[in-house]
């Protein structure tokens, strides 16, 4: 890689690790309000932080999997929704790269605007129908879709005709004014992530704004300039994978940070410890969370750096290695719940208060956590499956 990328890349990073004091300031008003406020909306985007996967055509820095990591983990030690946000916008830039043509791409990235996407593949209403030069949206509805009352564009999934009797899986981009952001995400972490259900009604999409799922993921309609570019052969699926479990190491950090503010400081109630620290106790669960964040660490770096590898080389996953690479997320997962629950343990009655900051970052990591796409059980089960020879469990591979 070129020094001149690599300070960029560096440069991104070192710009949100100075962001966690300002992200932590923000913090209680997030969660009180339920809602990114524009400031920090504005700092992310001043700060370049929400076009780390942007192709570099359109504005973007083109970096790869790792810096993006990187961003997304010290953005999410400062704040949780904050962090899912910047990840969950930036994969969305990597993905409409990847998954649309030049018209559709040229309507987006309007020169001079900076664009923040949201999206969401599954619907849960969806009155569809193919017409002349594009699809009728009726009505349909699609949960968690998270930077909503931010995005100025959405990516939507939906079933459609494949012309030989049975369905295949789409994918369109629609601009804001076209939608309608639903006040419905009312939850006990992520609050500011803005993950809301949207609803379209009576609005025509022409088929250049259209891609077909099967074509997509043999990057059909990727456009010439982005082809040889490794960040736009990062296998796809591990990738959004990756976008999902990305703020769990930073919130597993951030937990920390907490934790060791108070140890230094407050006692144990009904003995004799007037310092936390003084406890062979807190000294195991201490110990014992420290390393496998460690370890969560080593697990996701592994991955990642293995993602970054293989787009270099041009290098086509098996499916073997598809499974291998989710479980590995799946295991980041799970070590990082271990080590706030080791912490939560050692957390006292004070850790009830909703206001309390620790707590906080315990329910955005609950909240995310509980993701489908990262299950651990799931994850891990499907990678058994495979090592012991039988066949995987599940159609995203």
């Amino acid at each position: 890689m070129e020094q001149g990328v690599l300070e960029t890349n560096k440069e991104l990073v070192a710009k949100a690790r100075d962001l966690i004091p300002k992200l932590r300031e923000y913090s209680l008003e997030i969660d009180e309000k339920s809602t990114l406020p524009d400031e920090v909306v504005e700092l992310l985007q001043k700060e370049g932080l929400l076009k780390v996967l942007r192709p570099k055509m359109f504005g973007g820095y083109e970096t790869n999997m790792r810096t993006f990591t990187e961003v997304v983990t010290e953005i999410s030690r400062g704040n949780g929704s904050a962090g899912w946000f910047v990840s969950l916008s930036n994969i969305r830039d990597y993905m409409i790269s990847y998954v649309f043509g030049r018209k559709a791409l040229d309507e987006i990235y309007v020169p001079g605007k900076d664009v923040v996407f949201a999206g969401n593949f599954k619907p849960i209403k969806c009155e569809i129908e193919k017409v002349e030069g594009g699809f009728y949206i009726k009505e349909a509805q699609w949960p968690f879709v998270s930077g909503s009352p931010h995005a100025d564009w959405c990516y939507f999934g939906f079933p459609t005709d494949d012309g030989k009797g049975g369905m295949e899986f789409a994918i369109m981009v629609v601009p804001r004014h076209e939608l309608e952001v639903l006040d419905d995400w009312f939850v006990m972490g992520l609050k500011g992530s803005g993950s809301n259900s949207v609803l379209i009604k009576d609005v025509f999409v022409p088929e250049h704004r259209v891609s077909l799922d099967r074509l997509a993921n043999k990057r059909y309609y990727m456009i010439d300039e982005l082809r040889e570019v490794p960040l736009y052969n990062t296998p796809f699926v591990p990738s959004l994978t990756l976008s999902i479990v990305g703020p769990a190491l930073g919130l597993a950090q951030a937990a920390m940070d907490l934790h060791m503010d108070r140890v230094k400081t407050a006692g144990i109630g009904n003995t004799f410890y007037t310092r936390m620290s003084e406890a062979t106790v807190t000294h195991m669960q201490t110990a014992q969370a420290q390393l496998k964040i460690d370890s969560a660490e080593l697990h996701l770096y592994r991955a990642v750096d293995r993602l970054d590898a293989f787009s270099e080389q041009g290098h086509t996953m098996t499916m073997e290695e598809v499974v291998q690479m989710k479980a590995d997320f799946g295991y980041v997962n799970q070590l990082c719940k271990e080590a706030i629950d080791l912490m939560v343990a050692g957390a006292g009655s004070i850790f009830t208060y909703n206001k309390n900051a620790f707590q906080l970052v315990y329910r955005d990591f609950l909240t995310m956590h509980l993701h489908g796409f990262i299950t651990p059980t799931s994850l891990i089960e499907t990678y058994g499956r495979v090592l012991c020879g039988q066949e995987p469990n599940t159609y995203f591979l």
